[in-house]
């Protein structure tokens, strides 16, 4: 019985999506902030990428820091590390450029608003 009903629901919505007259049609204005938030997210997608790439030279300088006191030591005697403070940077960058690649979430500012 409700695998009948989702098949009726499938099917009006393949039927209005093939229906030219179901979706409305935009006006310009939301053509502009359609285009608006469109730019926004390439100028945050540019941002972070940057961002990313500072936060990676820093962490990889902080990685150095740590291993130079193993530098003569065999890797198998080098004890696990906690990761430097500047990992954690990366870490949320990437996560933020992962969500947004992967799941299209974005951040709330470039959702409807802009």
């Amino acid at each position: 019985m409700a695998e009948h009903g989702a098949r009726e629901k499938r099917q009006r919505v393949i039927a209005a999506l093939r229906d030219a007259t179901a979706a409305p049609a935009w006006s310009a204005a939301e053509d502009a902030r359609a285009r608006r938030r469109q730019l926004a997210r390439m100028a945050w997608s540019l941002a972070r990428i940057d961002e990313l790439k500072r936060a990676q030279k820093a962490a990889d300088a902080a990685w150095m820091k740590l291993v130079a006191a193993y530098d003569d030591w065999d890797e198998e005697e080098i004890p696990e590390l906690d990761p430097p403070p500047e990992q954690a940077a990366v870490d949320a960058i990437f996560e933020e450029i992962h969500a947004v690649a992967e799941e299209d979430r974005w951040p709330a500012h470039l959702h409807w608003s802009v």
